[in-house]
């Protein structure tokens, strides 16, 4: 009985009873079945890389240990590589420089990052958290804050 319903789901009639309908995905353009007219996706990552390619967005959010050291952040750095177009992977075998900045007060960090252009950053509010975007980290310790930026 259960195959019998799994063959009788992949048929013309279970998209007339139940209001199935074949779609295109916007985003990989492949088919799929969805139970309501109005999807648009294929699955939760093919939306979620729309957005990101639609929004112009290139920052990839990971969910790390507060105890991380910097080898291992670098590590993870690499690892995002085989994520990025090629074009960024390019950019990215260039040798880059850092430009090391401790910040005591808040006020004294969103200052520096105005004058060095950066107006799309997140600061960190708890001890030993990290914001990384391409190009910029900033962390935070029990007495300040410190800011890497790369050239």
């Amino acid at each position: 009985m259960q195959q019998q319903m799994s063959l009788y789901r992949t048929t013309k009639g279970f998209q007339q009873n139940h209001k199935a309908t074949a779609l295109r995905c916007q985003h990989c353009d492949s088919d799929f079945l969805a139970n309501r007219r109005t999807a648009k996706f294929c699955s939760s990552s093919c939306r979620s890389q729309f957005w990101m390619a639609k929004n112009e967005k290139k920052v990839i959010t990971i969910a790390v240990p507060i105890d991380i050291d910097d080898a291992y952040l670098d590590k993870i750095k690499n690892m995002l590589i085989n994520y990025k177009s090629i074009q960024d992977t390019q950019e990215q075998s260039s040798l880059q420089t850092y430009h090391e900045e401790l910040f005591a007060t808040e006020k004294d960090l969103r200052s520096f990052m105005a004058q060095a252009g950066f107006s799309d950053y997140k600061v960190p509010k708890h001890d030993l958290g990290i914001y990384y975007d391409k190009g910029l980290t900033i962390k935070k310790f029990v007495d300040g804050w410190e800011v890497k930026i790369a050239s």
